[in-house]
C-alpha cells in the first residue's frame, strides 16, 4: 500500500511472504533508479562538494541523480554531469551497478565512468549548493581514510576506479 509519493520516490507499507513462508509487515521506498558518473580528465577526478540538509552537513560525493520517469539512464548521467560539474563527456561507459540499501530502497544505482570531458558551463537545480573538486585518485583515496568522504556511492565509485586502472 502506498503511503506517500513525492517527486522522486514512493513511501509503501506491505505484507509480504518470504521465501521460508514467514509473513510479514515492510516498510520500504520505492525509487526510480539513479545513476552515479565519474569525471575523469587524465589522472585525477571531480568530486562534488554538496550540502545535504537532511544530514545537515557539507559532504564530498561524485555526481549523481534520480533517473526522470521514462529517462534512459544514461541520458540521465548525461544530463547531471552538465547540471552539477558543467561538462560534457565524448565518452560515457556503465562500469558497475547496486542496490544503494535493499533493505530499506529499490533504489538501483548505474555507475558511470565520464571521459573526454568538455566543459561547457554548470546549471545546477536552484536547491543544489555544490562547489566541484577537481583531485587525483589517490587523494580521494586518502580522504576515504581519513573519513572526509563518507558516502557509499562515491566510495564505491573510487574504489572501482582504482582497480579498472590497475
Amino acid at each position: 500500500m502506498k503511503i506517500f509519493s513525492g517527486k522522486k520516490f514512493e513511501v509503501h507499507i506491505d505484507k509480504v511472504k518470504l521465501p521460508n513462508g514467514y509473513e510479514r509487515e515492510l516498510e520500504f521506498v520505492k525509487h526510480r533508479g539513479s545513476v552515479v558518473i565519474i569525471p575523469k580528465i587524465n589522472n585525477e577526478i571531480i568530486l562534488i562538494r554538496q550540502f545535504r540538509p537532511v544530514i545537515d552537513k557539507w559532504i564530498y560525493e561524485l555526481p549523481a541523480g534520480t533517473i526522470e520517469e521514462g529517462e534512459d539512464p544514461l541520458n540521465t548521467a548525461n544530463r547531471e554531469l552538465i547540471e552539477e560539474i558543467g561538462y560534457e563527456a565524448g565518452k560515457m561507459k556503465e562500469i558497475i551497478s547496486f542496490y544503494a540499501s535493499p533493505g530499506i530502497t529499490t533504489e538501483y544505482m548505474r555507475l558511470y565512468l565520464a571521459e573526454d570531458l568538455r566543459y561547457v558551463g554548470a546549471k545546477p537545480e536552484p536547491y543544489e549548493i555544490i562547489e566541484p573538486i577537481r583531485l587525483s585518485i589517490e587523494e580521494a583515496i586518502k580522504m576515504i581514510r581519513e573519513r572526509k568522504i563518507e558516502d557509499a556511492k562515491t566510495i564505491i565509485g573510487i574504489f572501482t576506479l582504482k582497480e579498472l586502472l590497475e
